[in-house]
């Protein structure tokens, strides 16, 4: 039998995005409430009470709220934790490095767990490690509970379960538009990427795997030989009135949503296919910010290919961990998705997509810890569901509602 002393822990509290976790519990729950108890943890005493310090101003109590001092690679120092709580929070990347202990600790003593990851390897490897056990304890493992991936992940479920609802049938073909976003970047998220770059399975078998639409999908439904649409290109598209280029994170997050329809026992269709897209205005202006969207995501490609650029532009550039857009950034932040549905080329449904602050942090911190609670608080709305899940598979439609109260609207467009 577990100890239970806190229902929640934030793990890596003192880091840009923990922070900022942190100061959301703060501003909508505070640090005593009915529903649920709360703690942060991280490796140093002293930043930690430096942030209970530096959240007076938000709540007078803030320096009751409980300290954890934990070691993300001790498994004793992890274990302590995650068998005093009954879910972790983490925000300790990049996880290809800090991840897997953590996720193994909280399967072992049946605690369930979010995370902001966006990391292919490293939820390949939580899957095939953890998933069975996860089940089999009944915790729920849910990766990616940020801007990547709950819009597209928990969009696509909805526009869907709406298309079932209304013609008994789910939109073969789905399409994410993002419509317009302004948001930063942090040291942590370089980190992360630059991470990912190294990582090149050594079995030729494992690379094409990693590479293809489905890498995330059960090893049973690893369909890597099935196309999936993917824009390469800046594309006109008559049918939005908008000039297309590749969205940066369409790669990931499409991964995301077909695992999604692989554990949900293909709901979606064997035939579902799924792409990400940025759009920008007609016009010759328009255009050339679609071209040179392209040629900065080509040039980010080259350049984590190359020890010697990415040493120089990262120096030059690139935020480091702990650091990322300042306060008036990030609430200058926006989003506009626009998620459109079709069922064999005819009959469309769309859904909107709609928040305010950035998406990687402000509009992040908010949908992490709403996921959180959706299991802590809701959980007996949730679909009994267990492993390594995703958003939609793991939590669904309580989320969205949960979000929709906290103005990150999903709207289904009559």
């Amino acid at each position: 039998m577990k100890d239970i002393k806190h229902d929640l822990v934030v793990m890596g509290a003192t880091g840009f995005t923990g922070k900022l976790v942190v100061e959301y519990l703060m501003k909508s729950y505070g640090v005593r409430n009915e529903h649920f108890t709360w703690a942060i943890a991280g490796r140093s005493s002293i930043k930690l009470e430096k942030l209970k310090h530096s959240l007076r101003e938000l709540d007078s109590l803030s320096m009751d709220i409980p300290i954890i001092l934990v070691d993300s690679l001790d498994s004793k120092s992890l274990d302590t934790m995650t068998s005093s709580c009954r879910l972790v929070i983490s925000t300790v990347g990049p996880y290809m490095r800090f991840g897997i202990p953590l996720v193994e600790s909280c399967v072992k003593n049946a605690t369930h767990y979010c995370d902001l990851t966006g990391e292919v390897p490293f939820i390949r490897q939580s899957i095939d490690l953890f998933h069975l056990k996860a089940k089999e304890n009944s915790c729920r493992i849910i990766h990616s509970c940020g801007f990547d991936s709950i819009p597209s992940d928990i969009g696509t479920f909805l526009l869907q379960e709406t298309s079932i609802k209304r013609n008994q049938k789910p939109c073969n073909e789905v399409n994410l538009y993002v419509k317009s976003i302004k948001g930063g970047l942090s040291g942590g998220t370089v980190a992360s990427m630059i991470n990912i770059s190294k990582h090149k399975p050594d079995n030729p078998k494992e690379q094409k795997i990693f590479g293809g639409p489905f890498a995330l999908n059960p090893r049973e439904y690893l369909e890597y030989d099935t196309h999936q649409p993917s824009l390469k290109s800046v594309k006109w598209d008559e049918g939005i009135n908008r000039w297309l280029s590749p969205f940066i994170m369409s790669g990931f997050n499409s991964k995301v949503v077909r695992r999604t329809n692989a554990i949900l026992d293909h709901r979606y269709g064997r035939d579902f296919a799924y792409t990400e897209v940025s759009t920008y205005r007609k016009g010759l202006r328009g255009y050339f910010y679609a071209l040179s969207m392209l040629i900065t995501l080509v040039a980010l490609q080259i350049t984590l290919k190359s020890r010697i650029l990415l040493f120089v532009i990262r120096k030059l550039f690139f935020p480091v961990p702990g650091q990322g857009p300042s306060r008036e950034k990030r609430e200058s932040g926006f989003f506009n998705l626009d998620i459109i549905g079709t069922i064999n080329n005819t009959k469309k449904m769309s859904l909107k997509v709609i928040g305010k602050g950035d998406p990687g942090y402000l509009a992040t911190a908010t949908m992490i810890t709403e996921a959180g609670l959706s299991i802590l608080i809701d959980e007996g709305r949730l679909p009994e569901r267990y492993g390594v899940l995703t958003p939609a598979s793991g939590i669904g439609e309580v989320l969205a509602e949960r979000l929709n109260d906290r103005g990150i609207q999903f709207k289904i467009m009559e």
